[in-house]
Parts: structure tokens; sequence; C-alpha cells
């Protein structure tokens, strides 16, 4: 017979200690304690946007979905919340598709992501120490050892960007950056492919020799110039 909480707790030691104890075992239950069904539910249709299962244009029905995943349409309809606030999911007339953008909507992003990522390497600049210098320097150099197909590329460029992004220390700059990433992410993947990735390590070799240098100009100069060929590459692809 599994003893209750209460039975759990030390009967020989004083008031304070007990309360301790009692926190201590209420905050583990709290961590062990498995994700809500619709936070499943919204990782698990997120990752078929993301891995191209899922379509842009394709349309999301609440009841078949929620039969797929084994869970109820009222968990189904709160990811699909979620997901909507992400933009990653349309809901126009009666009908929720997977989000399809624009060229308006690609060159948009990209002009928002260039000016938030130029400032990120200001801010970045400020706070740049050799524990930051030597993380990116390891990416460049594992980037390298990847062959020109590897899937890995994108994963080690996102973190290249995200390493410069977090120094910056500005937390509304980050989660404005977060939101971007998402759909920047879901272009290359379902858009793109992985033939994008073909030219990047030798700017991110550039941007970060000017960081080395704390040369904040040149740094910032080279930062737009890779967003502007990023959008450039995008727009080639889909416009092919």
């Amino acid at each position: 017979m599994v003893a209750s909480t209460h039975e759990l707790l030390p009967t020989s030691r004083g008031q304070g200690e007990y309360l301790q104890f009692r926190n201590e075992l209420m905050q583990v239950s709290k961590i062990i304690k498995a994700e809500s069904l619709h936070i499943q539910a919204y990782h698990l249709i997120k990752e078929s946007i993301m891995n191209g299962k899922l379509k842009p244009e394709d349309r999301i029905v609440e009841a078949r979905t929620a039969k797929e995943l084994g869970v109820s349409r009222g968990t189904v309809r709160e990811a699909v919340r979620m997901l909507i606030q992400d933009g990653l999911l349309l809901y126009n007339d009666g009908l929720v598709k997977v989000y399809n953008p624009s060229r308006k909507d690609i060159v948009d992003i990209f002009e928002c992501r260039e000016s938030l990522e130029v400032l990120a390497i200001r801010l970045a600049l400020k706070n740049l120490d050799e524990d930051t210098l030597r993380r990116l320097a390891q990416n460049i150099e594992e980037t390298k050892k990847l062959d020109s197909s590897s899937s890995e590329l994108g994963t080690y460029d996102q973190e290249f960007h995200t390493i410069i992004i977090e120094s910056s220390n500005n937390n509304h700059l980050i989660k404005l950056l977060e939101a971007i990433k998402v759909k920047l992410h879901y272009m290359r993947n379902c858009m793109v492919g992985e033939p994008f990735y073909t030219s990047f390590i030798e700017e991110h070799q550039r941007i970060y020799d000017a960081l080395a240098d704390r040369d904040a100009e040149r740094a910032e100069t080279l930062m737009s110039e890779h967003v502007q060929k990023a959008l450039k590459g995008v727009l080639m692809h889909i416009e092919a």
C-alpha cells in the first residue's frame, strides 16, 4: 500500500524542518507532473507543421485531428488556438489552415529580423565575453564538419544567431526574435529546403571575426548583409 503524503512527512522533526520538508515535497510533485494534454497536442501538431508533414494551406479538421491524437476535440481546439497565436495556423471563413506566407509576408518578416538582429549584435558587443566568443567559435567549427546536405546545418545556423541574441541581455528583444524565428524555421523547412544552407558558414565566420575585433560597425553591417542575403535566397527558391 502506498503511503499518503501525510505519512511520508517526518514526525520526529521540529515545526520548521517539517514545513521545509513539506514544501520540498510539493515542489517535486509539480516538477514531475506531466504536461497538459493540450500542450502535448500543441507540440505534436507544431512538429507536423515544422517538418513538412502538414503543408501550407492544409486544413486542420478538429474531429479528425482529435481522433488521430487520441484526445478530445476541446484539447485540439486549445492547441489550435495556441498555434494561431504563433502564426503557424490561420483561421478564416470557419476554416483552420496551415500558414502559407505571401511574398510580402516573407519580406516583412525578414525586414523585422534584420532590424532586430542588427540591434542584437550591437547590444551583444557591450556584453561580449570570452565564453560567448568560445561558443560562437565552437559553433562554426562544428558546422564546418557537416556535409553540405546535412539536416543539422539549420540547427547550427539557428544556434549561432541565438548565442548572439541571448548575449544582448534584452528580454523583450529575445522574445520578439523568438516569435520571428519560428516562422523563419517553418519557411526554411517547408518552402526552401537544405540547399539554402550552403553558404552561410563563411558569413558567420566574418561576423565572428568582427565581434572578436570588437568592431561594432563592421559587425552590424555584416549581420545586415547576412539577413538580406538570406531573404534573397528564400525568394529565389519560392519564385523559381
